[in-house]
């Protein structure tokens, strides 16, 4: 079975972009997260990236509640009177795992983006071209070069895509399907960051 298939991706996204009230439902979010995460299984030398990534959305789901959205369970964090800039640094907190959730999720965007808008280019370039316009502004010189070591180990695009699905226009219609249900949840989420000055 692909990664399509087994991840359930489009599926999971599907739920995660359902809102009341532009309130992302927060296991759902969480779930559909991981899939999409998932995806860097594939992609030899991305086990600490992708651990870290997993690491967040594990983080944030722990700390939601049952049918809590995202953004209460953060709003909740903001009320407790706890400093801002504590809880940004604070690798427990779910204000902490959201800020660095999206900014992997931002990651994986510019990485599908690039795959769909240029079907010549290589893997190593699109997941470049990803971290470029993500994670990279918020990483110290070392992260930079373990990432760059990293990156240096990702397979082919065509073996890439091999394992994603059952060919290169079908898994470019999957990502071109899931994009949208993808950025509309992030880019709700992102403004709610900015609007909390979570940054």
């Amino acid at each position: 079975m692909s990664w399509l298939e087994t991840s359930q991706v489009l599926e999971k996204w599907k739920r995660a972009a359902v809102y009341e009230n532009g309130q992302v439902k927060g296991a759902e979010f969480v779930e559909a997260s991981k899939a999409i995460i998932s995806i860097f299984d594939l992609i030899s030398g991305m086990s600490i990236p992708k651990n870290d990534m997993e690491g967040n959305a594990t983080t944030l789901g722990n700390n939601i509640a049952p049918a809590q959205t995202v953004q209460a369970c953060v709003e909740m964090e903001l009320a407790s009177g706890k400093e801002l800039k504590k809880l940004i640094s604070d690798g427990k907190t779910s204000t902490c795992a959201l800020l660095w959730l999206c900014r992997a999720l931002l990651f994986i965007r510019g990485l599908l983006k690039s795959m769909i808008e240029d079907m010549s280019k290589s893997l190593k370039d699109c997941v470049l071209a990803g971290y470029e316009v993500s994670l990279k502004p918020h990483h110290g010189f070392v992260t930079r070069n373990v990432f760059a070591v990293a990156v240096k180990a990702a397979p082919s695009r065509k073996d890439f895509i091999a394992k994603i699905g059952p060919s290169d226009e079908a898994v470019m219609a999957s990502f071109s399907e899931v994009l949208p249900l993808f950025e509309q949840t992030l880019e709700n989420l992102q403004l709610f960051l900015q609007e909390k000055k979570i940054q």
